[in-house]
């Protein structure tokens, strides 16, 4: 590289590392950029969107609004007060990513305010649709928003009240990648991994088309919902996994096998490492009474149907994200794959063989570290497929 060249090469960094918020600790805007605004100021033209946006984990993904997540906050607050080390928020990288102070947050300078409007937000209209560029990091992704104020989209109609402009990233459904890439801890650990457990174009199965206009006045008859289903939506999940269950009555003992075939785009349960699901098994007899069943009190009785992800340092297993070194356990379906799960059970009495599909938001024992609140949600066993078979 020449002089110059070299030279030209420092202004430009300089230019660019001036007109943003420090890298590493927060999205990057421009300075003089537009400020973010209410998604409420969305809805009297897109009524719908905002309807569905309002009810999803977008919405409500502040700790503010969802509170499994503010009890792990304050858990991970909590190890590092102990630790002597002033609470930082980095998690409001995704979770409150429209914070006006979210430098701050990240760094530890400030804690959340529910006062705050901009904390209370949650993931909103003008945050996802003002993304130019997804910026790559080793521990996690940030996002590059625009100065101007205009709304991305992937085909915009050019009829709008306010500026739009067409983006790529919003077709391709790489706009997720800045949140739900992956995130490494500060020892590396691979704590969501989504780059690495599924290809597919996000938007493809959750963003799907439904009837309505996107917008008043508007001559289309359907849009992309803005619901965002994900882990807390059963018909999601059902979508996610096939079960098929066989009985051989031949043997002294009914043997047993249930075949799960993981049919999404991505590892299931996939990215969040304390989300759980196991297979339920019981055997019934005439009257309907269960006799038999592969677990009693806890899915732990039975690891071969246990679906999950876990952390260890050192020699200890189970330790929350932030201490973890290593996985230790990851019995997670993977992209496309099928497992077979074989059982004897006793061929007495036996009347009807049932097979469900278990999915829980959080484990029990993730639950107890976690001081997470047992709401009827958190703590709920959601039945995603069930198959029953008559002998």
């Amino acid at each position: 590289m020449t002089t110059r060249g070299a030279m030209l090469r420092v202004f430009f960094i300089f230019i660019f590392l001036a007109g943003f918020t420090l890298p590493g600790l927060a999205h990057q805007i421009p300075d003089g950029a537009e400020k973010l605004t209410k998604s409420e100021d969305c809805a009297g033209c897109h009524a719908a969107i905002y309807s569905e946006w309002k009810a999803s984990m977008h919405a409500n993904s502040s700790p503010f609004k969802d509170n499994a997540h503010n009890a792990v906050r304050l858990k991970f607050a909590s190890s590092m007060q102990q630790a002597g080390i002033t609470p930082s928020y980095h998690c409001g990288n995704c979770h409150t990513p429209m914070a006006d102070n979210l430098p701050d947050l990240m760094s530890g300078k400030s804690q959340p305010d529910s006062n705050n409007w901009t904390l209370n937000e949650g993931t909103g209209c003008t945050f996802c649709h003002r993304i130019e560029a997804v910026i790559s990091g080793k521990e996690f992704n940030q996002y590059l928003l625009n100065k101007d104020g205009s709304f991305n989209s992937p085909n915009p109609s050019g009829k709008a009240p306010h500026k739009t402009t067409k983006s790529a990233l919003f077709a391709n459904g790489e706009v997720c990648m800045g949140c739900h890439s992956h995130m490494l801890n500060d020892k590396g650990a691979p704590i969501c991994v989504m780059n690495e457990e599924g290809t597919s174009n996000c938007i493809t199965c959750h963003m799907t088309k439904i009837d309505g206009s996107p917008v008043a006045g508007s001559s289309k008859k359907t849009h992309f919902s803005h619901a965002l289903p994900g882990g807390h939506d059963i018909e999601m999940l059902s979508k996610s996994v096939s079960l098929d269950i066989h009985v051989d009555t031949t043997a002294m003992a009914n043997n047993v096998t249930v075949t799960l075939k993981n049919i999404s785009g991505h590892t299931f349960p996939s990215t969040m490492p304390m989300r759980i699901a196991f297979l339920k098994l019981t055997a019934e007899d005439a009257n309907g009474k269960v006799v038999w069943s592969n677990t009693k009190e806890s899915p732990m009785e039975d690891m071969q149907s246990l679906l999950v992800k876990t952390f260890k340092a050192g020699e200890e297993k189970g330790v929350p994200p932030w201490k973890a070194e290593t996985v230790a356990m990851d019995t997670r379906l993977k992209k496309g794959e099928e497992r077979t799960l074989t059982y004897a059970v006793p061929a007495e009495n036996i009347k009807t063989i049932s097979a469900s599909l278990v999915y829980r938001l959080f484990a029990p024992a993730a639950m107890k570290m976690m001081e997470i609140p047992a709401d009827g949600k958190n703590d709920k066993n959601y039945i995603v497929i069930t198959k029953k078979m008559a002998l």
